[in-house]
């Protein structure tokens, strides 16, 4: 088959389907007319597809560009090379039904669901709206649609070919695009079409484009004089229309023929779409009435379905032969009658396939809806809403309804509410804000109309629409004097001031304002004073954080109700106060953090238990911290929170890196990393970076450490000292391992100044003062580092910190005078007798060896070298034991190098490593990093490689060495 250039989805030498151009000479090859490079570059991705070499592309351009004719000539191809082809086309109407495009592309193929992870394909099926259990987690929809396409490539490489995403629902295209950036081995190819990015356009990160731009002059040319025009004229309309290949088939039909000859020059200036759309529109105005009227019915349907067309045409007194003229003018196609319909799941829907009512191209479609008057669209709307009875069309039926609305009506607005809870159920937040606000605008009581904007505000700010959100906020304080909803709306301005890093949002006027509805509504005021705490961590504000968290915990006591959302509110207060006073340095804080461990078990994981295992984890209860957090991480799995999850392994990750489990401590904290980074949440993700950054560093991955930390500094809010504290934190610690103690002074001491400033004294909040106090000694700054000592061990003391107390005596150790030397580091290391601080210990005998060897002790000094480095090996940390290789060479011997070719796995396959050594399957695997089980095979084949491995049972005896725990004295 030999295509043109063109414009039509037919895959013919065609303008469009069932219409062609004539008079095109042909050709031997097989490539669309001017895009011959373009031809190439996805025949390879096919060829790396079929070789198993995944990939994926968007075809970009204008409207007419030919973006859908490269892709009909791309599924040609694949079929013609054995490929199995699944097709999808967005469309406008339905980008406000979730994952309505996602089911259109693999509705041939849902059998295989069965062979997905079950957490997955129950997470597929309640998107799709054909069981499932719950809420939609969009993460595992998203594992599910990569692993469901895969098990399509098990048996045959596929190409999901893609057109006009740039109108496919939000839902479908984040998962489609997930997909598309893990393709690594397996036999898939992706290819969209859509508009240039942003406004109308996808936006699809991490994959790459193919822009598209007009055709050179000798293939406009060609094209131009198939359509009529004479050489010399289509020299001028390929000049005037950028080469637009719509334009040059379209345009010479509204030219006169003194134009089309070249005797008079065509009118300057010459836009091609609004020119294209005109002139598609006068070919439709010339219909008469009863076509017009069903092409309009046709145009705001949104749908090819001829069954669901002919009735809507029945309903408006109309018969589908209406659409006659507009079938003979070339502006839609009505196939023939089928007796079974393709693309059941069993027979695959060839291209060919006439499936309903379409339209010549997307233009004829807006053309005929824009013309269209309102009385005419409401007509239509009203006709096709009438005929969509069945359950399954009850969230097209309630918008086609709204769209036929004139006015407030609650019978519509509450069918458009129930399909933005439907939406929520299937992981549609766009949808749902769509339909929440749609459906508030048709309510006529203001109050509930008020409530159903709060919970448009809400989805809005969750899809990342912060400014129409708060629109939405002040719409609904000017709509209603009620407390419920006023608190929402302000607690929504603040919560997005913060994002955008705006902290002087919540301030006095705001505490203020929430103080006024304590009386009346209590759990109201609660709410707009939790939303001021993250403000005050973000802030590292602690005057407030106390003043909030104190008037909480009084709201707290207050609270007649104990039912079990209460209970959760109670206790989360109590914790929230508990912390405040723990990181101020008051030692009530601490009774407080104790007394509320009993109570997580009798309230539903909503993260209390994770910020609560933080507070133990700076009072060094790490056996009470873990039993917080473990039960919290398996609830978040099996109710698929993958906020929850993400919070959660945040802080777990922590624990792990404080008691020396270093690669549990990079498996949860990437993990969270991931997770935090598709759901779109760049608080949760800046947080979880630094933690990541943290565990880089102590692991010795300097540049990774860097780099995330960079990163998190980059998306968190400018402002946010909390995430900068962490990030300079995790910076030090690197420094000091390469030996840059300047470096760390200047990273660290920044951290101790801001900290002290705001009265946080809490010396585990993050253990600054211990890196601090030895990089000054080692700069020859004695001074400097006593005054850290001394304050590390008034607040270590006070508060019976003892990790705090042993780095303080191990800096003192690097102070001593030489004859003193052993004694102190022997009391030293007797404070790190019995703390589940393993590395704490190995920096302790690191400090002990560098002292020997500067008092020209070597042989002694060699001695607590060694014992260091084994430890700091067992735990793999590999900048502290590169650190102890260079003290030893110091002394005159060479320490033995450790295999480190475990550096060279990129993170990804570390992530892939380290569930392996848990015993984890391939699939289990799979499912905890969003990868295809084949990806995961081929991970594990570089891992073993680039280790000297020969089978798994080796990577688990390597990689699952952990050093044993101490007890929990903290």
């Amino acid at each position: 088959m030999r295509h043109l250039s063109g414009i039509g989805r037919s895959g013919v030498c065609a303008v469009g389907p069932g219409i062609r151009l004539l008079g095109v000479p042909a050709g031997d090859d097989e490539m669309v007319l001017g895009r011959l490079d373009e031809c190439r570059r996805i025949d390879d991705l096919l060829a790396a597809a079929r070789s198993g070499r995944g990939g994926s592309l968007v075809i970009r351009g204008e409207a007419g560009i030919g973006k859908t004719t490269l892709l009909e000539r791309a599924v040609d191809v694949a079929r013609d090379s054995g490929m199995r082809v699944l097709r999808a086309c967005g469309a406008a109407f339905e980008s406000e039904l979730p994952y309505s495009t996602l089911y259109g592309l693999v509705r041939p193929v849902l059998a295989l669901l069965d062979e997905l992870p079950a957490p997955q394909a129950d997470a597929l099926r309640a998107a799709f709206a054909i069981g499932g259990t719950g809420p939609v987690n969009r993460l595992a929809a998203y594992g599910a649609t990569l692993n469901l396409i895969a098990a399509v490539a098990e048996r045959t490489p596929v190409l999901c070919a893609v057109d006009d995403a740039h109108w496919i629902d939000r839902a479908s295209a984040e998962a489609l695009l997930f997909a598309a950036r893990r393709l690594l081995a397996e036999r898939v190819a992706i290819v969209f079409t859509a508009r240039r990015p942003g406004g109308e356009g996808l936006d699809a990160p991490g994959i790459a484009n193919m822009v598209l731009m007009g055709l050179d002059e000798a293939a406009g040319v060609r094209l131009a004089t198939a359509a009529g025009m004479a050489p010399a004229a289509a020299v001028h309309l390929v000049a005037a229309t950028a080469g637009n290949p719509l334009a040059l088939v379209e345009l010479p039909a509204t030219l006169t023929a003194a134009q089309r000859s070249g005797r008079v020059p065509l009118d300057d200036p010459l836009p091609a779409a609004s020119r294209v759309e005109a002139a598609f529109l006068g070919q439709a105005r010339l219909l008469p009435d009863a076509a017009w009227r069903a092409l309009v019915t046709c145009a705001v349907s949104e749908t090819e379905e001829l069954a669901t067309v002919e009735r809507a045409l029945a309903r408006g007194g109309l018969a589908l032969w209406a659409l006659d003229p507009a079938v003979a003018a070339g502006l839609v196609t009505v196939p023939p009658r089928r007796t079974t319909e393709p693309g059941d799941g069993t027979t695959p829907r060839s291209a060919a396939d006439p499936v309903g009512v379409r339209f010549r191209h997307p233009l004829v479609r807006s053309a005929v809806h824009a013309a269209a008057g309102p009385g005419l669209r409401r007509w239509a709307h009203l006709a096709v809403a009438s005929v969509l009875t069945s359950d399954d069309e009850a969230d097209r039926r309630a918008w086609h309804f709204a769209a036929a609305a004139s006015g407030p009506d609650e019978v519509v607005a509450t069918a458009l509410a129930e399909t933005a809870e439907r939406a929520l159920r299937r992981g549609g937040v766009v949808a749902q804000a769509r339909a929440f606000e749609r459906s508030a605008r048709l309510t006529p009581d203001p109050d509930l109309r008020a409530d159903r904007l709060v919970r448009a505000m809400w989805a809005w700010s969750d899809s990342g629409a912060g400014d129409h959100a708060v629109a939405l906020a002040d719409e609904v304080r000017a709509l209603t004097g009620r407390s419920g909803p006023r608190c929402e709306a302000a607690r929504m301005r603040a919560f997005t001031a913060l994002r955008l890093g705006d902290l002087t949002a919540v301030g006095d006027a705001y505490l203020a304002e929430a103080e006024s509805y304590a009386a009346t509504d209590p759990a109201g005021a609660a709410r707009m004073l939790g939303g001021a705490i993250n403000r005050c961590w973000a802030a590292l504000d602690l005057p407030l954080l106390l003043r909030v968290c104190r008037r909480l915990s009084e709201l707290a006591d207050s609270a007649a109700d104990e039912s079990s959302g209460q209970r959760a509110g109670w206790l989360k207060h109590k914790v929230q106060w508990a912390a405040a006073q723990v990181v101020a340095g008051r030692p009530e804080g601490a009774d407080l953090a104790r007394a509320c461990v009993p109570a997580c078990a009798s309230v539903p994981a909503d993260g209390t238990a994770a910020e609560l295992a933080e507070v133990l984890l700076w009072l060094g209860e790490h056996t009470t911290a873990r039993a917080l957090l473990e039960p919290e991480i398996a609830a978040a799995r099996q109710r698929n929170d993958v906020l929850l999850l993400a919070y959660a392994l945040t802080r777990l990750a922590g624990l792990e890196s404080r008691t020396g489990r270093l690669r549990a401590a990079h498996r949860a904290a990437a993990e969270a990393v991931q997770i935090a980074e598709q759901i779109g949440f760049p608080s949760q993700r800046a947080h979880a970076l630094t933690m990541l950054a943290v565990v880089d560093a102590l692991l010795g991955n300097e540049a990774d450490c860097r780099a995330h930390a960079d990163l998190a500094v980059r998306i968190g809010p400018p402002g946010y000292r909390d995430v900068a504290a962490r990030a300079r934190y995790a910076v030090g610690i690197a420094a000091i391992q390469a030996g840059r103690y300047r470096d760390a002074v200047d990273a660290l001491e920044w951290i101790d100044e801001t900290t002290r400033d705001v009265g946080l004294v809490e010396p585990n909040w993050l253990p600054v003062a211990g890196h601090l106090a030895e990089s000054y000694v080692h700069l020859k700054r004695p001074d400097r580092a006593i005054a850290v000592i001394e304050r590390l061990e008034y607040h270590g003391t006070r508060l019976g910190r003892r990790t705090a107390l042993a780095a303080a005596s191990r800096c003192r150790g690097l102070l001593a005078a030489d004859d003193a030397v052993d004694d102190a580091f022997k009391a030293a290391l007797a404070a790190c007798d019995d703390l589940d601080a393993p590395l704490e210990r190995a920096q302790t005998l690191l400090c002990f060896g560098q002292r020997l060897r500067r008092a020209r002790r070597r042989r002694d000094a060699r001695h607590h070298l060694a014992d260091a480095l084994a430890r700091f090996e067992t735990a793999g940390a590999a900048g502290w034991a590169e650190l102890c290789r260079r003290e030893i060479r110091a002394t005159g011997r060479q320490a033995e190098q450790r295999d480190d070719r475990a550096r060279e796995l990129t993170p990804q396959q570390w992530q892939v490593a380290l569930n392996a050594a848990q015993g984890l399957t391939n699939r289990e695997i799979a499912v905890r990093v969003y990868l295809s089980p084949k990806t995961v095979d081929y991970h594990l084949g570089h891992i073993y490689r680039k280790l000297g491995l020969r089978s798994r049972q080796e990577l688990i005896r390597r990689l699952s060495r952990e050093p044993t725990t101490g007890n929990d004295d903290g």
